[in-house]
This record gives structure tokens, C-alpha cells and sequence, in this order.
């Protein structure tokens, strides 16, 4: 999954609990890897590989830099989404730390990577085990994201 469906996902979850930031965190990183479980497409990284077969040393070039700055747009971006959708007074700490528990197990594979010991390890292995073996096409991948997303949204917005 791109960033943005586990922010949107841990955002949406979050603000159901608007006093509760560390609880909101913990369920927004659990969602993260409820929802890898689905059949989706993820973007290109060009330089940076969490596969058993990568090496672990990251060379500093332009093809790390494009890929730490699409992801780091896409963070950000994700975040000021989540935020405008669920954000209020009393619930925009809980909503952030949903949106960011659910982003970092991505994070964390690259750590694991480059420091591969525990608790990384046993976190990355669980993180290989949960994530769909399926791959769709761009296309249908992308699509099927944002539908996913629409459907939180909407549900959330159902349940509100």
C-alpha cells in the first residue's frame, strides 16, 4: 500500500478515540498490517530495497534522493490529508499519532535493513508474513486503493 491508505486508514480509526493519542497509535499500526493483507500495488523505489536478496548498504545518489523525497512528499502530503479530514480541537493529536502508527511499519523495514536485530527482525518477519504475495497491475492496484480509501472515508463519515 502507498502511505497515504494507512494514514487515511489510522487517521479514521484514530479519530473514533480522540483522548486516547497512544492507543490510537497502537490500533493505527496494527491497521497497517490488516490492510497489507489486501491485494495492491505499491510504488517504485529505484534505490532503496527491503527484499532478503537487497543489500543493506544505501548508496548516497540521486536515484535515494528521488526516492526519499517521493517519500517524504508522500508523508507529508498524507498527513495534512488525514488532518483535514479528521482533525477537530479534541481529537487532532490522536488522529496524527493514528495516521503516523500506521505509516511506520514501512519505515522500519528500511531500519531493519540497515540494522537487522532485534526487535526489527522478528517485526520484519511478521511484516513479510502479513503482506499480500498478490500484486495487481498499476492500474487496477491504484484504483483499487483509492476505492479502499473512499470506502474508509465513507464509512467514517457513516459512523461519525
Amino acid at each position: 500500500m502507498i502511505l497515504s491508505t494507512h494514514a487515511v486508514v489510522g487517521g479514521a480509526i484514530a479519530s473514533f478515540m480522540p483522548g486516547h493519542p497512544v492507543l490510537a497509535f497502537v490500533i493505527g499500526a496494527a491497521s497497517h498490517f490488516a490492510i497489507d493483507a489486501i491485494p495492491h500495488v505499491d510504488y517504485p523505489l529505484h534505490s532503496i530495497s527491503v527484499k532478503r536478496s537487497a543489500t543493506s548498504a544505501l548508496t548516497l545518489n540521486w536515484l535515494l534522493v528521488q526516492d526519499l523525497g517521493l517519500i517524504t512528499l508522500d508523508a507529508c502530503v498524507d498527513l495534512a490529508i488525514v488532518l483535514w479530514l479528521y482533525a477537530s480541537p479534541g481529537a487532532t493529536t490522536a488522529v496524527l499519532a493514528g495516521a503516523l502508527g500506521a505509516m511506520l511499519p514501512d519505515p522500519l523495514q528500511l531500519l531493519h535493513k540497515l540494522y537487522p536485530r532485534e526487535p526489527l527482525r522478528s517485526l520484519q518477519r511478521f511484516h513479510a508474513w502479513s503482506h499480500t504475495k498478490r500484486r495487481l497491475s498499476w492500474p487496477l492496484g491504484v484504483s483499487a486503493q483509492l476505492s479502499f480509501v473512499a470506502l474508509v472515508v465513507g464509512l467514517r463519515a457513516i459512523l461519525a
